[in-house]
C-alpha cells in the first residue's frame, strides 16, 4: 500500500515537473532550435576568448540577443550577468562567421513569425544587427524572405543604407553562400 502510494506521488511530481518544462520559453517555440543552432556555433568562439563558463553564459546572452529581438523571454539570473557583454561582443560578432548573413536574416524573419514581434521592434532590432554587419537590410535582403513574411520582408527592404555601409557588408561577408 504504501509503495503504491509513493509511485503515485513520483508519478504525479513527474507529469508536473513535465508540464512546467514544456511551458518555459525555451521549449515552448518551434525556431528555438534555430536559436540553439546558432548557440551551439558560437560557443567555441566564446570559449575561446572567455574562457568554459563564461563563454557559456555569454554565447547563451547573445543567442537570447539576437534571436529574442532584445527583449526577455524568461528570467536567467546567470545570463542577465552578461547582458553588458553583448554590447561589446555584438561589434565583432560577424568576425566569427557563425551563421552565413543571409541565412540567419530567414531564421530571424521566421522567429519573428513565431513570436509575433511587432513590426518596429523588428525593424530597429534588424537595424541594430545590420550596423554591426551581422544581417542584410536594404536592397541586400534576400528575395527569399518574402516566402515568410511580406510585412516583414517590406520592412527589412525599407530600411535606408548608404553605398559606404553596402560595401562595408560586403566585405565583412566576403566568401559566404
Amino acid at each position: 500500500m504504501g509503495e503504491a502510494f509513493y509511485l503515485v506521488f513520483f508519478v504525479a511530481i513527474g507529469g508536473y515537473f513535465a508540464r512546467l518544462a514544456k511551458s518555459h520559453p525555451e521549449y515552448k517555440y518551434k525556431t528555438n532550435k534555430l536559436k540553439q543552432k546558432y548557440f551551439a556555433h558560437l560557443y567555441p568562439h566564446m570559449v575561446e576568448k572567455y574562457g568554459e563558463t563564461e563563454g557559456y553564459w555569454l554565447s547563451k546572452a547573445i543567442s537570447d540577443y539576437v534571436f529574442d529581438f532584445n527583449r526577455r523571454l524568461y528570467a536567467d539570473h546567470h545570463v542577465e550577468r552578461y547582458k553588458g557583454h553583448v554590447n561589446t561582443e555584438k561589434e565583432n560578432l560577424h568576425k566569427y562567421h557563425v551563421e552565413p548573413a543571409n541565412k540567419l536574416c530567414e531564421e530571424l524573419v521566421k522567429r519573428a513569425v513565431e513570436l509575433n514581434v511587432p513590426s518596429q521592434l523588428f525593424k530597429f532590432h534588424m537595424t541594430e544587427l545590420w550596423q554591426h554587419n551581422i544581417v542584410p537590410v536594404g536592397r541586400l535582403t534576400p528575395k527569399s524572405i518574402v516566402n515568410y513574411s511580406e510585412k516583414y520582408y517590406q520592412e527589412l527592404s525599407n530600411i535606408p543604407t548608404t553605398q559606404i555601409e553596402v560595401f562595408r557588408f560586403m566585405d565583412a561577408h566576403q566568401g559566404e553562400e
